[in-house]
């Protein structure tokens, strides 16, 4: 994808955070990055890929200034987060991402209470959706800008009641975009996917590799797929209906 337009409406202010000093890794000095993100997914996932980075909340208001269709949304929302941070953080890498859960045009972002969430996952119950997640790097010391967007298609088993409602109660689908995680009791929730796990969960490493490397970054990574450990879990439960959350295996349709 081309360069990003610069974005000004951006709202939210701290104190300016300094960049990084590079590590020394092999005979090879690596500037660490600075993650526009306190998202415990996104840091688990660059954690987990042994991602040199310090996270830091780019306090914005998520807002646009005007009505935006989904892929726009997600682009302004990363793009917006990004410059944000970049501008606390001279000489600094700053990666920001934005995960927003699409069917039909219509985004379920984050349910503000437990009934929103069972009327999300009424809503996806044997559908099928998108998960689009925006990334935007910004090279502050080169002035390199870079974004993509990865697409993955999931779609959800036939959620019955019973199981909706038991899902809820976990509380882990408040603070999560389409009200479920699939890297925790969520996953039990999903028929299948196509497309990167890892862009579900939040953040697709690939394509950060590939954006990084368009600034001319390199990125020390020692797993490239993302966790492999939750895939394969995520594989067994295809050949089972959706059981309730912590039911050890026990299923209710």
């Amino acid at each position: 994808m081309g360069r990003s337009r610069r974005v000004d409406r951006v709202r939210g202010r701290a104190r300016p955070a300094a960049a990084l000093a590079p590590f020394l890794i092999g005979e090879v000095f690596v500037r660490p990055i600075v993650l526009a993100s306190t998202s415990p997914r996104r840091i688990d996932l660059l954690t987990q890929s042994g991602v040199l980075f310090r996270a830091v909340a780019p306090g914005i208001d998520e807002r646009p200034p005007a009505p935006l269709g989904p892929l726009r949304y997600v682009a302004w929302a990363a793009a917006a987060k990004a410059h944000a941070v970049a501008r606390r953080t001279p000489g600094a890498i700053v990666v920001a991402a934005d995960t927003e859960v699409v069917r039909e045009r219509r985004i379920y972002g984050k349910p503000g209470d437990r009934r929103q969430a069972a009327a999300f996952l009424r809503s996806l119950s044997g559908r099928r959706h998108q998960v689009y997640t925006a990334v935007h790097v910004i090279d502050r010391r080169s002035g390199c800008e870079a974004h993509g967007i990865s697409r993955t298609d999931v779609t959800m088993r036939e959620l019955s009641p019973r199981v909706i409602a038991a899902y809820v109660r976990t509380g882990e689908a408040q603070d999560k975009a389409g009200a479920y995680a699939i890297q925790g009791e969520g996953h039990r929730l999903v028929k299948s996917i196509r497309g990167p796990y890892d862009n579900v969960v939040g953040m697709p490493m690939r394509l950060l590799t590939r954006l990084l490397g368009e600034c001319g970054i390199p990125l020390p990574l020692k797993n490239p797929d993302g966790p492999k450990v939750t895939q394969k879990r995520l594989k067994r439960s295809r050949r089972q209906p959706a059981a309730e959350p912590g039911s050890a295996g026990r299923l209710h349709r």
